[in-house]
């Protein structure tokens, strides 16, 4: 495994649109310490500075950060299309690597672009955690740092669809946009169509997108007017509307394993001219 990782951190060094794209994403997180404070001065009555208190930071960051595992996947898309552009896979496989080494290598980004995004968000959060809290103790702090688990899962999902989309597509322009349309339009279109079903909350986007749903900003701000207490987990609704989160974090996790699946599937047949 370190074998595959080195030779595709010896790719990546050399993409310049993944610097970019990694860049921008990371820049995205560090601008949030400063423009989400900013904000608070701005809106009237309510404190958004509330919601960069422990407990809640952990929740209403993930919220805010969900769909920049877009561009996570957007840089899977990129980076394996690249690779059928340039022939690069059909070098590999010349110089010993099997198709099955191949879609792990790819697999292994995945997980440390992931573990990446959740190492951001978390220190993110507990930066503006500890500048805004004013009762800090360690169970508080760490009071609802599981929905990290949940921004991981999120992250590896959207990019294990990103990599099925580049596979089965292989040109660039077109997977970027399908992708993108699949996120931003198909999926708020069906879900619109279904809205009187309940299987509206089965389109893998949206059981995606549930698995870091809104916190209750209201109940939040309720609680912070009527009490200088931090309010309790059990005042805030996780999961306002869907699936019970265990059933959701199953879809999801079934969703991932069938797009793992058909990427097998997709690289063992693909030519790669």
């Amino acid at each position: 495994m370190r074998r595959l990782l080195h030779i595709e951190q010896i790719k990546l060094l050399n993409y310049n649109p993944f610097r970019i794209t990694l860049g921008i994403y990371f820049l995205a997180f560090t601008l949030g310490l400063v423009i989400y404070p900013a904000l608070d001065k701005e809106i009237p009555v309510i404190s958004l500075s509330d919601l960069f208190r422990f407990p809640d930071v952990w929740l209403f960051l993930t919220w805010v950060t969900e769909p920049y595992n877009m561009l996570l996947a957007l840089i899977i898309i990129m980076i394996t299309t690249k690779e059928f552009n340039n022939h690069t896979f059909k070098t590999q496989v010349i110089f010993g690597l099997s198709r099955t080494e191949l879609l792990l290598q790819k697999l292994l980004l995945v997980v440390v672009l992931a573990l990446f995004a959740t190492l951001l968000l978390g220190l993110t959060s507990l930066t503006l955690g500890l500048i805004y809290s004013y009762k800090l103790t360690f169970k508080i702090a760490m009071e609802n740092t599981w929905i990290l688990g949940r921004y991981f899962v999120s992250s590896f999902a959207y990019m294990s669809m990103g990599l099925l989309v580049a596979l089965l597509m292989k040109n660039t322009a077109l997977s970027l946009l399908t992708f993108l349309a699949m996120r931003v339009f198909v999926d708020p279109v069906l879900f619109l169509v279904l809205r009187k079903y309940e299987l509206r909350w089965y389109l893998p986007m949206r059981a995606t997108t549930q698995l870091t749903p809104v916190p209750n900003l209201i109940e939040i701000f309720e609680k912070k007017m009527n009490s200088a207490e931090p309010i309790d987990e059990s005042a805030l609704n996780i999961i306002p509307d869907g699936l019970p989160g265990w059933q959701n974090i199953m879809l999801v996790l079934t969703y991932t394993i069938m797009a793992i699946f058909f990427s097998y599937r997709l690289m063992q047949r693909r030519r790669f001219t």
